[in-house]
């Protein structure tokens, strides 16, 4: 009986992932692999409390060095980056003209996902608390406004949320053709030379994690209690070897620390 491979992704490296595992499940069907999707919040609790994952990709490099690095891993790559932007919902349209107004006008709902349980909820937060940052005053209208919408999963029978706009990754809405606005530099998240201005937004996720605003680095981390952790490597390097720009990412690669002593 083959042996498995347990990966857990966010939601941003789900493209690249669902494409690369049928052509390592039919290389390998020594280790075929098992994909959980997620929220990287929720990715890293299950880890935490127990959950056999022998490579977790994640939204976020800050939330593995936070949660994760020393105790439970020894480092992380980083394989891409990416930037906030507002996306219409289908039957609307928004630009880098007028996001500004689409979100104030009256009756506007604008939503984002969780920020207790994705990177991508958190740094919406962290987008509003910045917009000061362009134009005095915007962050309050924002974080406080009407329309703003927290976007959970729905339960059995519930029905979907309606909404206008939503934040999401410049990634996602170039890769599924969203209409989209792109987002001033000053709040999207995407410059190493904004990191002192990000950095001065924060959002606390739980009672031992804060996050701060920084550019945004998505990264994989081989935790030390994975089960087949040389596996886990040999499936990482083939991850990493992948044309992310072609996917929407922004360029950003870094090796902190080691994955299982090895340096990528």
């Amino acid at each position: 009986m083959a042996s498995q491979l347990n990966v857990f992704s966010a939601g941003v490296a789900m493209g690249v992932v669902s494409d690369l595992v049928p052509k390592w499940n039919e290389s390998r069907p020594d280790f075929p692999i098992k994909v959980t999707p997620g929220g990287s919040v929720i990715g890293v609790k299950q880890y935490l409390a127990g959950e056999p994952y022998d490579l977790l990709i994640l939204a976020d490099d800050h939330l593995i060095a936070q949660a994760l690095v020393p105790n439970e891993a020894t480092g992380y790559a980083v394989f891409a980056g990416n930037k906030m932007v507002i996306a219409a919902n289908e039957g609307r349209t928004i630009d880098s003209s007028d996001w500004e107004a689409k979100l104030t006008a009256p009756g506007a709902i604008y939503a984002h996902f969780d920020p207790h349980a994705d990177p991508g909820g958190y740094r919406a937060v962290l987008a509003m608390t910045l917009a000061d940052n362009h134009r005095p005053g915007l962050s309050a209208k924002l974080l406080d406004g009407p329309g703003r919408l927290t976007l959970n999963k729905p339960g059995p029978g519930e029905p979907k949320p309606n909404f206008d706009y939503f934040f999401a990754y410049y990634s996602m809405a170039k890769a599924k053709g969203l209409t989209f606005a792109e987002l001033p530099a000053v709040m999207d998240l995407s410059l190493d030379s904004l990191a002192d201005a990000y950095a001065k937004a924060e959002f606390k996720i739980d009672e031992t994690i804060t996050v701060k605003g920084a550019p945004i680095a998505h990264a994989l981390v081989i935790p030390k209690k994975a089960p087949n952790p040389k596996v886990a490597l040999e499936f990482a390097q083939v991850f990493l070897a992948s044309d992310f720009a072609s996917y929407g990412f922004l360029p950003r690669k870094s090796l902190s620390g080691s994955l299982l002593g090895s340096e990528l």
